[in-house]
Order: C-alpha cells, then sequence, then structure tokens
C-alpha cells in the first residue's frame, strides 16, 4: 500500500492461486441490503387454481376479494409487495364465506383444499434491488405442484 512501510492485509478475495497465475474469481458481489423476502408458492398456486365458477359471482371485484383472501391465509404474501390490496371494509361480501366456497371449489376442481397447499407456503419470492427470484422449491413441493399441474407455473 502506499504510504506503508510493510504489507498490509486486505479482506478482498481475488480467486484461486495457482502455479500459473492468479484465476480472477467470477462470482458477482451483491449487496444485501435491498433484499426482502415473500411468501410465494401458496399465494400464486391459489391465484392460478381459483375457478372461473368462483370469479364469476363476484364481478369485477373478484382479483381483490381473491388477494384479501390469499393475505388472511398468508399475510408475507407477494401479493402486499406487487400491488395495494384493499380493505375487508370497502366490499359488501362475507370473506369467510367466499373463502369457504373458494375452498369448495378448488377442492371440486382439482381435489385439494387450501388446506393441503400450507407446505408450498415456504416457497418464497426473493427481490434483488431490480430483479427477482423464487427460492428453492424442495421435491416434495414439486410433486404437489405437479399433481396439480402446475409443476412449472412458479416463476416470475
Amino acid at each position: 500500500m502506499p504510504g506503508k512501510k510493510y504489507p498490509q492485509p486486505v479482506d478482498t478475495y481475488i480467486g484461486v492461486i495457482t502455479p500459473e497465475g492468479v484465476i480472477e474469481s467470477s462470482w458477482k458481489k451483491v449487496s444485501l441490503t435491498g433484499i426482502e423476502v415473500k411468501e410465494y408458492g401458496f399465494s400464486k398456486a391459489v391465484q392460478i387454481l381459483c375457478p372461473d365458477e368462483w370469479k364469476a359471482p363476484l364481478g369485477d371485484e373478484w382479483e381483490d376479494i381473491l388477494s384479501i383472501i390469499i393475505a388472511k391465509c398468508s399475510p408475507e404474501t407477494y401479493l402486499r409487495k406487487e400491488k395495494e390490496i384493499r380493505q375487508e371494509g370497502e366490499f359488501h361480501c362475507q370473506f369467510d364465506d367466499q373463502a369457504g366456497m373458494l375452498n369448495w371449489w378448488i377442492c371440486k376442481m382439482h381435489g385439494i383444499t387450501l388446506e393441503d397447499l400450507e407446505p408450498l407456503k415456504s416457497i418464497y419470492l426473493i427481490y434483488l434491488e431490480k430483479e427477482k427470484a423464487v427460492s428453492r422449491i424442495s421435491d416434495a413441493q414439486q410433486k404437489l405442484l405437479d399433481q396439480m399441474g402446475i409443476g412449472d407455473a412458479l416463476c416470475c
């Protein structure tokens, strides 16, 4: 280091030293300060599996009502980051009844309940500044997704 009489230790990874020289690392340093992690698997699966028969009676408000139901089941849902979720009081419907009907329709159409989707709550959407990535999906989770026919649908 300029101005010093002896070498100074440096805490920087430069790569691998071989007899031929230094092979520089191809790893990219990422700042961890801008990372956010939100629940994704359960929320996305419910969105995909939501049948038209449940949506139709709710008219144009079905998407907002679905978002509220998902947020009640999974408070850390990625939907809270992607869009503003309206308050229950802004709607004239019984959310517990709508959640029950949604569960019934999903069970009727796909043979699975919202409770069966609980293992998907540990699939996360990771926000890295301007990038998004889906966390690792376990074999059991992948099997559940494949069983429902949405195995490849959980990508950003």
